[in-house]
């Protein structure tokens, strides 16, 4: 008896063996001379009740129930996907439970991973919307998302994967379900790259862009087929074991908005496709509908639940599962059906299909792999958000191809932005210590990208608010050299409060001014930038009475030109709340300044480092700053810097303490409240406290006043801090040491202002 199992074994590996290279029809004819009916698996879309999904795999692999085909739609290809590609049960729950789904839905790269030029255009406009405008007018992208992280998390989990001939050739016959959004027809996805098959079935319309696979604009299949029995059944399966995991409806007292709405009239269509596709299942099929309560499309933290929800159903389903068992088959089926283990693969030859205006040597630059290197998943992440980084780019896609001589083509397809070149962005900032500070300043900017091969740009700048700006500049790179020429011109009007010591006003100090530069920039890395400029100034500075005494008159009318110098090292993740990386910029500049029918010479130095740490979830950051501007004694300062203000001395008035030289160190600590979920809008909470010094050693336009040099001062607070989309949100309360200010406490509230 045992010989003949032993047989029976062998014949059967031989067959599957042979199986790897047949069409999915062939699996079932071989399936029926095996005297057993072709099983199919249909996984049906739902987003995180998706991990059901994995939960009713758990039951067949417990029963010892061969597949031999598996359809998906949506999750149901994601996890279909990697059952079909020969990972168990519990290989899957790893993954799944370790995926990082939040990171899923956040396309934008982190900060660190951009040139220097978009770091610092992403600090000055937080709310990074890149509306295009163009003669044509307003032009908006397709999706809030453009899959460009999605499909780095596919990556991740499916692994180095080169495009498959045909699904056919997985351990396990596989079909991804997508549609196509002109003609609304059905799409059977059963060849190419494995991973963008699945990708195109899980894209949400209007929330994430369409994808375009062979010169289709695709979809989620589950706007036409979200259980795909139909599919199954036209690949020969006798028996189908269906898991339907559509959304729940909504009650009435749920309908309270008009998205509701929307998601209740989708759910109908959805269940009316879904209601089409059971009455294809006859009595030898089974039907599983797990109920995964509370459980949210987007909620992928709580998947647990989800799995846990798909045990329970299928473990209430064993005695139907039973008929579906083959345990004389199914250890030879399983062995044969293990994934074969990826030999190492070398990249042989790269295919660029570049759709931007940008030249190819750039972009391969910026992608770092060359011929010859090794198709690692760590090169291949690192290249692509490198290459996205530029922030011009749409989506950015690889695939690997492997010829029947065994050489591998990497291909590369990056698409420029299609509502671009140019984009408007826009900063919204607001400080009030709820007592006699309140600025406010709304600002905006519009840059043309790409105007030469080597990404050349036009950005103007509009301001307006407490402190007023207009501004525009030509960016001009040289080549792929890292240089680059820039020149600029502009007008702003700055406007400082002097107040008394008892936080009492003193009128205004404004510094209206025209201004222009000219700078020649070396681009050492995307974290390092040295530039040498030379720059004009020609304004007036309006003071209050007890100065415009001093110096005979309320208007100093004055020019001001010289050369500067400076280097910037910068690897934050964040500008508004980092929690790793360092910045470290440092710059001098030496002008010659003429006013009040004098002149002479001035030097500024000013250096900032800001440092951050975490350990999830704490984080501690650092920041020290100097600020100091000499003027020979027949020049006059007109730099003045000031400290006081949220986490500036916190407690203080914003910008009591003045001067042209200043001195300033603190230590911040952040504990974040929430923990990342899956959000088009990551939002991170945090609660946190400062410890502050700083002085001014005052030089007030030249004229030593010993009452405005302060010693070292202290100061603190407590706040809430919330990262929005739209910029940084604090409310706190700072505390300083009275010293000679008699207001030395305040509540602060601040919007769109780092620190």
């Amino acid at each position: 008896m045992r010989a003949e199992k032993v047989l029976l074994n062998i014949a059967l590996l031989t067959l599957l063996s042979g199986a790897l290279q047949v069409r999915a029809d062939e699996v079932c004819r071989q399936a029926k001379a095996q005297q057993r009916p072709c099983v199919a698996l249909v996984l049906g879309g739902g987003g995180a009740r998706g991990g059901a999904h994995l939960g009713v795999i758990e039951q067949l692999e417990q029963q010892q129930i061969p597949v031999d085909l598996v359809v998906g739609t949506s999750i149901g290809a994601f996890i279909g996907g990697l059952y079909a590609s020969g990972f168990s049960a519990s290989e899957i729950s790893t993954k799944l439970t370790a995926a990082n789904w939040a990171e899923g839905f956040r396309d934008r790269v982190y900060r660190d991973e951009m040139p220097m030029r978009r770091k610092q255009h992403s600090d000055q406009f937080a709310l990074n919307v890149d509306l295009g405008l163009s003669a044509d007018g307003i032009k908006l992208p397709q999706g809030l998302l453009f899959g460009q992280a999605l499909a780095d998390l596919l990556q991740s989990m499916y692994g180095t994967t080169s495009n498959r001939v045909h699904f056919d050739t997985l351990p396990v016959p596989f079909r991804a379900i997508a549609t196509d959004l002109l003609t609304q027809q059905q799409v059977v996805l059963d060849r190419g790259s494995l991973v963008q098959a699945v990708q195109a079935s899980m894209t949400i319309p209007g929330v994430v862009a369409p994808m375009e696979l062979d010169g289709r604009l695709l979809v989620d299949g589950g706007v036409v087929n979200n259980l795909p029995v139909s599919v199954a059944k036209q690949l020969g399966a006798d028996r189908v074991i269906a898991v339907s995991i559509d959304a729940p409806l909504l009650n009435k007292q749920q309908m309270m908005s008009a998205l509701n709405v929307t998601h209740q009239l989708t759910a109908f269509l959805v269940r009316a496709g879904v209601q089409q596709q059971l009455q294809l299942l006859d009595e030898d099929d089974l039907l599983l509908s797990p109920v995964a309560e509370g459980v949210a499309t987007l909620a992928f933290e709580r998947i647990d639940e989800a799995i846990a929800a798909g045990r329970a159903v299928a473990q209430a389903a064993q005695p139907q599962l039973a008929g579906f068992s083959q345990p004389q088959w199914y250890a030879a089926w399983r062995q044969a059906f293990l994934p074969r283990p990826e030999a190492a693969i070398t990249i042989d030859t790269i295919e660029l299909e570049n759709l931007s205006r940008l030249d190819d040597r750039l972009l391969l630059r910026r992608l770092e792999l060359t011929p010859g290197d090794a198709y690692t998943p760590r090169k291949l992440h690192k290249g692509l958000r490198q290459l996205y980084g530029v922030d011009t780019f749409e989506r950015v896609s690889q695939q690997l191809t492997a010829a029947a001589d065994g050489t591998n083509t990497l291909h590369i397809r990056a698409e420029e932005k299609s509502w671009g070149p140019g984009y408007l962005n826009f900063h919204f900032q607001l400080e009030d210590d709820f007592h006699n500070t309140h600025q406010y300043q709304l600002a905006g900017a519009y840059t043309l990208t790409n105007l030469t091969r080597w990404g050349a740009e036009w950005h103007t700048t509009l301001g307006l608010g407490n402190d007023k700006s207009l501004y525009t500049e030509a960016y001009l790179p040289f080549a792929d050299s890292g240089l680059f020429a820039l020149a600029g011109v502009g007008h702003r009007r700055d406007v400082q409060v002097l107040q008394s010591d008892n936080g009492l006003s003193e009128g205004e100090l404004r510094n209206n001014r025209n201004l222009a530069v000219t700078r020649l920039g070396w681009n050492i890395s995307d974290h390092a930038e040295l530039t040498l400029g030379w720059g004009w100034q020609n304004g007036s500075i309006t003071m209050p009475g007890y100065l415009a005494e001093q110096f005979g008159s309320a208007t100093l009318d004055y020019r001001s030109r010289g050369p500067e110098v400076k280097l910037i090292w910068d690897t934050l993740d964040s500008r508004s709340f980092p929690s790793r990386g360092i910045r470290l910029a440092t710059s001098i500049r030496r002008s010659t300044d003429y006013t009040l029918a004098l002149h002479g010479d001035s030097t500024r130095t000013s250096t900032e480092l800001l440092a951050a740490k975490s350990w999830h979830p704490h984080i501690l950051r650092t920041r020290w700053y100097f600020d100091r501007h000499e003027a020979d004694d027949t020049a006059i300062s007109f730099d003045q810097f000031s400290l006081g203000g949220f986490l500036n001395l916190s407690g203080y008035p914003a910008d009591l303490l003045y001067g042209s030289d200043i001195q300033f160190g603190s230590f911040v600590y952040l504990y974040q409240i929430n923990q990342p979920q899956i959000s088009f809008f990551n939002a991170p909470l945090y609660i946190g406290g400062s410890l502050e010094r700083g002085r001014v050693k005052a030089n007030v336009f030249g004229e030593e006043q010993t009452d405005d040099t302060t010693d070292w001062l202290w100061a603190g607070s407590v706040f809430l801090g919330w990262d929005t989309p739209f910029g940084p949100l604090y409310l706190g309360y700072g505390h300083a040491e009275r010293s000679f200010i008699r207001q030395n406490n305040a509540v602060y509230l601040s919007f769109g202002k780092s620190y």
